[in-house]
């Protein structure tokens, strides 16, 4: 069964990918050549340090597409794509981000166009499409939430969801719909694993001018499974109803009161992700090259377990 590199979706006798995935992601249906290999990205920081750079463990290198020449560039200025490189120390993390953004966006999340593409050394990378470029490469104004509540980066990690939410609530334009999508996103996280949205992984961005302008929820980002390479991780980076970890359904219901969410509304969005189990497992079953998927799947159950079995919903 041959399956798309960039939504993980079955293919029709397309190659390794949808025209329409590359369609969105680079605006052009032809594969991209990827003429530079994982150890160039190194060499490149070297010489232009505004070119990239690197969180945590994993370089991020600005690059472009080049149409005429059907390659990515690396670039300093103009980029519109993220490239990130699998780094040594967490295999496979290109194609964790990958699937976890597929799962996201099958539970209908905004998600920005991304996929699985080779380097030179045919190692693979994951590429994304910046949404904080428009569509002439201008910037987007974004704030995350460590900006917007004052605090500085290096205590990213110390803060609560409630306080993201009424964040999202003082300066969303759109702030009841940008709520219910937040937590979802949360109780998202949770499932798949993902212990570390700290404040600088949720973030309000610029709405165009032509819907009315002001801040809405920026689309997902950095979604993966942490705990797959960090086990004794907290079950969330930020403290949910005063906890990190034996965290219970009890506990997002308590976040939607708090954050006076519609009781029937937030009813919906669990049970809507509720529904959605055996399409995350097609998902993780079905990710090309991603030899944890079993360990993601382990994770993904127990998670869902431990939400769902008690519920009141």
């Amino acid at each position: 069964m041959e399956i798309c590199l960039c939504c993980g979706l079955k293919l029709k006798n397309e190659g390794p990918y949808h025209k329409g995935c590359l369609q969105k992601l680079f605006g052009t249906a032809r594969i991209p050549v990827i003429n530079f290999a994982s150890s160039d990205l190194l060499s490149e920081i070297n010489k232009n340090i505004e070119k990239m750079s690197i969180s945590g463990a994993q370089i991020k290198a600005s690059v472009k597409p080049d149409i005429g020449k059907n390659t990515i560039e690396i670039t300093g200025y103009g980029g519109t794509h993220i490239l990130k490189p699998e780094p040594g120390d967490y295999p496979g993390l290109c194609q964790n981000e990958n699937l976890c953004m597929n799962m996201a966006e099958s539970a209908g999340m905004e998600v920005p166009p991304h996929g699985l593409f080779y380097l030179a050394d045919k190692k693979l990378c994951y590429i994304v499409k910046r949404f904080d470029r428009d569509e002439l490469v201008n910037k987007i104004h974004v704030e995350d939430m460590a900006q917007l509540s004052g605090m500085s980066p290096e205590t990213k990690y110390e803060a609560s969801l409630e306080k993201v939410g009424k964040i999202i609530l003082k300066y969303s334009r759109r702030p009841y719909i940008d709520i219910v999508y937040f937590i979802e996103r949360v109780i998202f996280c949770f499932l798949t694993g993902n212990g570390d949205m700290h404040l600088k992984n949720w973030s309000l961005i610029s709405a165009l001018e032509n819907s009315g302008g002001g801040y809405q929820l920026a689309p997902c980002y950095d979604f993966l499974c942490s705990k797959i390479y960090l086990p004794g991780e907290d079950e969330s980076a930020l403290t949910v109803n005063g906890k990190r970890n034996r965290i219970s359904s009890d506990d997002f219901y308590a976040l939607s009161q708090y954050l006076k969410i519609d009781s029937k509304a937030y009813e919906n969005s669990f049970a809507r992700i509720r529904g959605l189990k055996n399409i995350f497992l097609e998902l993780i079953d079905n990710a090309v090259y991603f030899d944890q998927r079993e360990r993601l799947k382990e994770i993904f159950n127990k998670n869902y377990s431990k939400l769902f079995a008690n519920s009141k919903f």
